[in-house]
Order: structure tokens, then C-alpha cells, then sequence
């Protein structure tokens, strides 16, 4: 009771930021890294600096919403264990085309700094990025722990870069090309992932417009077990949408290709059960060209689905009012006006 007491009265008299600091820095660091919220663990680095320190080194992802905000080598300064990348470049208006060509943005520079400080990274996020082929092939290169990679209304870059992620990046995760400006080459990339490669869990490719080599795709949907997302584009036909999902039932989201035949689909009734044998499919999207004459094909999928996107899919009211009453857990909805 007497050595208590005495260590009380002891922390009576420090100073007010030192009473933060009562046990090891290492029960602390593993106390923050549960802390996911970006303000929350802002407000944590400025309670002492024993708190932020323990942030410093506990902290493994960074968003970055302004890429001029900071500059990299300042976040390797502060930040020494990084390992998941946030980063956001152009104005948002820039999507509708009121940003100059060569305005900036150039993921370039931050790779460059992440390959001395951060030689284990494994995801990188960038929206509104000038992204080169020459970038994708040193990230390929330079962090052989690799795992995300997502690209959002990012330009500069081919399929040809692609392929160097699928070739380089022998631990990726997750491939998200969504909406980017992409000089498309053909769809010889799929090529480029190794015959043993099985980790993918998430391959969104749908704004690409050439042709892929559907052979490769389906033995890399085959391989890949843990495939969760997958999103194809407009060129896939459903034949080979029926034979990608006989492949991967355990799908959670699926973007289709196009949704129609120029001609009379003889095995709709194999697609219909391709579609009832994926039980946990909850986000349905794609239907680039949609024919109503297949649209019942998806009823026994609906049955789970939480969100329909028909953003780009030309179907009039008395089409989706045959659709919507199969969807009874449907919380989202988009649809074209």
C-alpha cells in the first residue's frame, strides 16, 4: 500500500502530459492500432508527445487528399511504417474535362520516395492521378510485398502497365480500374499473371474496351479461389459470363459484360443456374447492353442482393418493375434517368 500510494503522490506532482504515460510504449502502440478513424487518431497525436509518438510508429495507412498538401518525403519523416497509401490528386472538376492536359498530379515522385522508406508496402489507392507505365512497372519492381493496387479516374498509363502488375506483383490481392483513361492496347495483360498465381480476391477491369483473352481470364478466375469481386466489361459475352461463373460461385459482386445475344442463347436455362448456384452475391452491376429477353435469367440471384446498379443499362419502367419484385433485401438502387 505504501509503494502505491508513494507512486500516486509521484504522479501527482509530474506534470499533467506525463500522467499519459504510466505504461510501456509498446501496450500503447498496440492499443492505437485498433484506432482506424483518420481524426480520431489525429486527436490521439496531440494529447503528449509520448501519445504521439506511439502514433507515429503505429501508424501503418495515410490518406492524403491533396497530393500538394505535403510532400513525400516528409510523410516518410513522420510517418516510419506506412504501409497502405491513400492519395488524391486532381480537382474534382477535372472530371469534366476543366483541367489543362499535363496539369499535374504525377504518382511518379511519391514511388520514388516510397521505394527507400517504404520497401514493404502493400496497397496503394490513387484517384485523379497521372499515372505512367513506367510507374506500374517500378512499383512492380521496387515493393516485392505488394498486394492493392486501385486506380480511380487516373490517366497516363496502358494495358501494358497492367502487365506489369500482373507479372510483377506476385502477392496482389486486388486489381480496381474504375473510370481511368486508359490507352488500351488489346487484352494480352491477362496474359502476363503466372500460371501459379491464386491470391486474387477483387479484378474490376470494366471500362477497358478491347477484347480480353478470355482463356486466360477464366483459368485466372479458376485459380483464384478467394475471388470475391470480379467486374468484367461490355466485350464478355454471356456464354463466357455463364462459364465464369460456373468457375467462381463464391462471388459477392459481379459486373456483367454485355447482357444480350445477337442471336437466341440456347443454354439460358445453364446461365440461370450459374447465376442460382452463386448464394452470396449481394451487388450486381455492369449491363452495358441489356436485352429484356434475359433479365429473368437473374432471378434466382436476386434473391440476396442488397445493391442493383443499372446506372448503364437502357431499361424502361415496366422492365425493372418485373426485376425489382425478385430483390426483397434490395437496399440500393441506381438506375439511368
Amino acid at each position: 500500500m505504501e509503494a502505491r500510494r508513494k507512486k500516486e503522490m509521484d504522479s501527482e506532482e509530474k506534470p499533467q502530459e506525463a500522467r499519459f504515460s504510466l505504461f510501456p510504449d509498446e501496450v500503447l502502440e498496440r492499443i492505437l492500432s485498433f484506432v482506424n478513424s483518420r481524426n480520431d487518431r489525429s486527436a490521439v497525436s496531440l494529447v503528449c508527445k509520448d501519445w504521439y509518438t506511439a502514433e507515429r510508429w503505429s501508424r501503418t495507412h495515410i490518406f492524403i487528399g491533396n497530393c500538394y498538401s505535403v510532400s513525400p518525403e516528409i510523410v516518410a519523416r513522420r510517418f516510419p511504417n506506412i504501409r497502405s497509401f491513400t492519395i488524391k490528386g486532381k480537382p474534382r472538376f477535372s472530371d469534366f474535362n476543366l483541367v489543362p492536359p499535363n496539369w499535374g498530379a504525377d504518382i511518379h515522385p511519391w514511388l520514388v520516395a516510397f521505394a527507400s522508406a517504404y520497401p514493404f508496402l502493400e496497397e496503394l489507392r490513387l484517384k485523379r492521378m497521372s499515372v505512367s507505365d513506367e510507374s506500374l512497372d517500378f512499383l512492380a519492381r521496387s515493393f516485392p510485398g505488394f498486394k492493392a493496387l486501385s486506380l480511380v479516374t487516373c490517366d497516363g498509363f496502358s494495358t501494358k502497365g497492367l502487365g506489369s502488375i500482373a507479372s510483377g506483383c506476385r502477392n496482389l490481392t486486388e486489381l480496381d480500374i474504375q473510370e481511368s483513361v486508359i490507352d488500351d492496347l488489346g487484352g494480352s495483360w491477362l496474359n502476363r499473371f503466372p500460371e501459379s498465381f491464386t491470391s486474387l480476391e477483387v479484378l474490376n477491369f470494366a471500362n477497358l474496351n478491347s477484347e480480353v483473352n478470355f482463356d486466360a481470364l477464366e483459368r485466372l478466375v479458376a485459380r483464384c479461389k478467394s475471388l470475391k469481386v470480379l467486374k468484367v466489361n461490355r466485350n464478355v459475352t454471356l456464354e463466357q459470363l455463364r462459364r465464369l461463373l460456373v468457375r467462381a460461385p463464391q462471388l459477392i459482386e459481379l459486373g456483367t459484360g454485355s447482357f444480350s445475344q445477337d442471336q437466341a442463347l440456347p443454354a439460358d436455362a445453364q446461365l440461370e443456374t450459374a447465376f442460382g448456384n452463386c448464394k452470396n452475391l449481394n451487388t450486381l452491376s455492369g449491363f452495358w447492353v441489356v436485352s429484356s429477353l434475359y433479365l429473368p435469367v437473374l432471378y434466382p440471384a436476386c434473391a440476396n442482393l442488397s445493391f442493383l446498379n443499372l446506372s448503364y443499362a437502357p431499361l424502361q419502367s415496366t422492365e425493372l418493375a418485373m426485376l425489382l419484385p425478385h430483390c426483397p433485401l434490395l437496399r440500393r438502387l441506381w438506375v439511368r434517368i
